[in-house]
């Protein structure tokens, strides 16, 4: 993002490469906001500028009240488990380029490469895994390559034994149980907290 004047604007080839959008779709939704007199679109030597008008900064603040409202509303559930060791897919799946784009842009952090897997044992445990079925997630969307497709993950904003950051993810395409979970960080968290196979840990889910 660059300033001039005090105002905030952004080239049409950033906002494309910040949103991990096309150029065809960004141009079609810009198109729309302009129709709607929230932005307006400047060519200059750097290349087509955007800029907020007056309104859409009033849209936007109203967007971002509103966002502040959702999150102070959070809520937490409680999930406790054991720690046990994984097939490995964890690392498989943090190593690729997309999925670590989208956490990052999505949680804010930089995921270590393999997730912590957590098996669920008591009922109230279970039942509060089985909420998060029904509770509103944070999404990586379905990506189609040329010879795969990578599935869509869902996110939950999540701390463990206290630690944050953390999310727990839940691939839509998944071989694990209901009763398996898992844990991503930026940190390597059975060095961070010092954990093996069989300790408890307890994860707060926000929702």
């Amino acid at each position: 993002m660059t300033y001039s004047k005090g105002k905030s604007y952004v080239t049409q080839t950033e906002l494309a490469r910040l949103l991990n959008f096309s150029q065809q779709s960004i141009s079609r939704k810009l198109k729309e906001l302009e129709e709607d007199k929230l932005i307006v679109r400047i060519i200059s030597k750097e290349g087509e500028i955007i800029r907020l008008t007056e309104e859409g900064e009033k849209f936007l603040n109203t967007c971002l009240t509103s966002l502040k409202d959702a999150i102070l509303s959070l809520h937490s559930i409680e999930i406790r488990g054991n720690i046990v060791s994984g097939l490995g897919e964890g690392k498989i799946f943090l190593s690729m380029e997309y999925y670590k784009t989208q956490i990052n842009k999505i949680m804010g952090f930089d995921p270590y490469p393999g997730t912590l897997n957590i098996v669920i044992y008591d009922k109230q445990s279970l039942e509060n895994r089985l909420l998060l079925d029904s509770s509103p997630s944070l999404l990586i969307p379905e990506y189609k390559q040329k010879d795969r497709v990578l599935g869509a993950v869902k996110l939950y904003p999540a701390s463990i034994n206290s630690i944050k950051p953390a999310a727990v993810v839940m691939p839509l395409r998944t071989t694990h149980p209901k009763s398996v979970i898992e844990i991503i960080s930026p940190f390597y968290l059975r060095e961070k907290l010092n954990l093996k196979d069989g300790d408890e840990v307890t994860i707060e889910v926000y929702v």
